[in-house]
């Protein structure tokens, strides 16, 4: 009986948190460039990540390798919140994104 891995082309010895994430294969630049310059995309992004099953996992590899861009849904420079890219985010989605990544 096919396992979910194999109908998605996995090999479930060797799954990667990120071979689960909702942004898999889309274009690269919308987590960095498009998202910088764009609040429209800025904002379609941030939906993606609320609704995607790894977004802590993805926050958590982006503060601990601090990274740039956008990781589970925030935007950070060096690992940490980039005040002004995360500027269109409302308490409402703040309020989200501490839950889902766990911090209450």
């Amino acid at each position: 009986m096919p396992t979910l891995f194999n109908n998605l082309g996995l090999d479930e010895q060797d799954v990667k948190w990120y071979h689960l994430a909702a942004c898999k294969n889309m274009p690269i630049n919308w987590f960095y460039d498009d998202y910088e310059n764009d609040k429209e995309v800025a904002k379609q992004v941030d939906q993606i990540c609320l609704h995607c099953p790894v977004i802590k996992q993805c926050h958590d590899e982006g503060v601990t390798n601090k990274e740039k861009g956008v990781w589970g849904g925030v935007y950070m420079d060096l690992g940490r919140p980039d005040k002004q890219h995360n500027s269109h985010k409302d308490t409402e989605i703040w309020k989200q994104l501490k839950k889902l990544h766990g911090k209450n």
